[in-house]
């Protein structure tokens, strides 16, 4: 067991009970934390299935595209800040089963076989080069004030992603210190949709020295069509159930 999970869930039961039974089949005692954020009590669900069960009352993660009545895309500064929050607690859950890595479970990651992880993974998820790319301005910035060297110029690290644990526990106020200072500046001159996880998260890895890596147990629906005769471990986009 070198492995558990964050779920952050809402109001989509079904889903969400669908992701925890599949990932259960093939992983039933490894650790799990679910978070409800501001929405459905899954406290039963939890107990059926052996999770870590936080009841938020705040709402870190709504789901803001483009044309947004708020103006906002993504997530705020402060709602980042409640979201990396919730992943220290899912990484504390990990690390007190002696887990080393943390994978960003979603609504729709769909689990169709046992998930063996890279024990030198830092951060990898989805191959994107192409259409991910990132600012070269956040690029540049982040490589002069933290004096690093980011691997790749783009970004995927969104659904079914992994994460090594001590990583972010060692270097959290680090990780919010960078985030409380810098997130406006960034969003508004650099890049503006850095309030999505899919680039923070792998932003915050960027600034602790670490690179990024290409996960090969994990697709989405749209690259691999007959993904269930795939040897992918994890699919994401699976949209079956909302």
């Amino acid at each position: 067991m070198n492995f558990g999970c964050i779920h952050i869930a809402w109001k989509h039961k079904e889903a969400t009970e669908h992701v925890v039974r599949q990932f259960r089949k093939y992983h039933p005692n490894n650790p799990y934390t679910l978070i409800s954020d501001n929405g459905f009590d899954y406290s039963e669900l939890s107990k059926k299935y052996n999770l870590n069960y936080i009841h938020s009352y705040l709402n870190c993660h709504p789901m803001r595209l483009h044309g947004h009545s708020h103006g906002i895309y993504g997530i705020t500064k402060n709602e980042t800040l409640g979201w990396i929050h919730y992943f220290r607690e899912a990484c504390k859950h990990v690390a007190k089963h002696d887990g080393t890595h943390i994978i960003l479970m979603e609504d729709d990651v769909h689990t169709q076989s046992e998930i063996v992880i890279d024990p030198n993974w830092e951060c990898a998820g989805h191959y994107y080069p192409e259409s991910n790319k990132l600012d070269p301005k956040l690029l540049e910035w982040i490589s002069k004030k933290y004096d690093v060297t980011p691997n790749v110029d783009w970004y995927g690290a969104g659904g079914g992603s992994v994460f090594k644990v001590n990583t972010f526990l060692e270097n959290f106020h680090k990780i919010y210190d960078f985030i409380d200072d810098d997130f406006d500046k960034i969003v508004e001159t650099m890049e503006y949709q850095f309030g999505w996880c899919d680039i923070f998260m792998q932003v915050a890895y960027f600034i602790c020295g670490k690179d990024y890596s290409v996960s090969n147990i994990l697709t989405e629906t749209h690259l691999t069509p007959n993904f269930e005769n795939s040897s992918y471990s994890l699919v994401h986009k699976y949209k079956r159930y909302y």
